[in-house]
């Protein structure tokens, strides 16, 4: 099923690529960027970005989560090893940078990929098992993860055409310092896919631990931006510390979402994973336009955390619905 799996994957991810050439003929006249090219130029090893979600769930299903883990060094390494080398040779621009980005992932990609030791095998046969799943619940999961995690992620979109640039790096330097604070939380969910498919309830423990990572990690991320962004990029970027603490709050409510979700997927509650995706759509879409326009990136640090609540009242609701009675 790995191998049918990693097949399966080549045209969706060649559509990704596909996707992202063609639309990069657009780029730079829709957010009065110069970006055109360098997406252009990195759209087909780009075909590795989605598949670092692909590689988690498959190693995440196998219970074998450690490949993913590694993968994700591996591809920061290389990425490193690159970037000096193109350094110390030729300088470094945007266009090389993040065609370095994404080799860097495709080759940690493709030896996790090795590592899970797929069989093709009968691939034919278990694509179509994988087809007949995806009719079954899978379609519904899709469906709300597009439509919420595109809007999830449009805010930065909004900032390019509302904002200025200088708006848009700070908020992205913002968002990677939170981010970071949220993944021990999420890795905690991650690990407990195996446990919880064979649990028929959420133990309050997952939750309190869950609590219990994620607060230390937020308060840490929002004491310790300030510094940070002052020592490795300059007091230019100060202002950046200002958008973490809401952010690493926002995180702190997706660790919490996390253990819902990753219950829900375990049992296969399709249906209950879209309703939730759309909520969260509904709520990206009414808090980004109603702050980000007026207040910038700060709207869109606090209108992360608005919808972030209500997906989480939303995964609450569903979980309660079918598990608990």
């Amino acid at each position: 099923m790995i191998g049918a799996a990693l097949v399966a994957y080549l045209p969706v991810g060649l559509a990704f690529s596909v996707t992202v050439f063609v639309l990069s003929f657009w780029l730079d006249d829709w957010f009065n960027v110069d970006a055109g090219t360098a997406v252009r130029i990195a759209a087909f090893p780009a075909i590795a970005f989605p598949f670092s979600f692909v590689l988690q769930q498959l190693a995440q299903g196998l219970d074998r989560l450690h490949i993913a883990s590694a993968a994700a060094v591996v591809a920061q390494l290389v990425l490193l090893v690159l970037l000096v080398a193109q350094v110390s040779v030729d300088g470094l621009d945007t266009t090389r940078a993040l065609v370095l980005r994404s080799v860097g992932l495709l080759v940690a990609g493709a030896a996790a990929a090795v590592a899970l030791r797929p069989l093709f095998r009968r691939s034919g046969h278990w694509i179509r098992v994988l087809v007949g799943h995806a009719r079954e619940w899978g379609f519904h999961v899709f469906v709300g993860r597009v439509l919420s995690i595109g809007t999830y992620n449009m805010d930065v979109l909004m900032l390019g055409i509302w904002a200025n640039s200088r708006s848009v790096g700070l908020y992205a330097l913002a968002g990677a310092i939170a981010t970071a604070s949220g993944f021990p939380v999420v890795g905690l969910a991650s690990a407990l896919f195996g446990q919880m498919a064979r649990a028929r309830a959420i133990e309050r423990r997952w939750l309190a631990l869950s609590v219990a990572i994620g607060v230390p990690c937020m308060l840490l991320a929002w004491l310790l931006a300030g510094p940070v962004i002052r020592a490795f990029f300059s007091p230019r970027y100060a202002a950046a510390a200002a958008l973490v603490f809401p952010l690493a709050l926002a995180q702190l409510v997706r660790g919490v979402t996390g253990i819902y979700n990753t219950f829900l997927s375990a049992h296969g509650r399709g249906s209950d994973l879209r309703n939730a995706g759309l909520v969260l759509t509904g709520s990206n879409v009414a808090f980004n336009f109603a702050l980000i326009p007026s207040f910038g990136a700060s709207g869109a640090a606090w209108a992360s955390l608005l919808a972030l609540v209500a997906n989480l009242v939303a995964h609450v609701v569903f979980y309660r619905r079918s598990f608990e009675p």
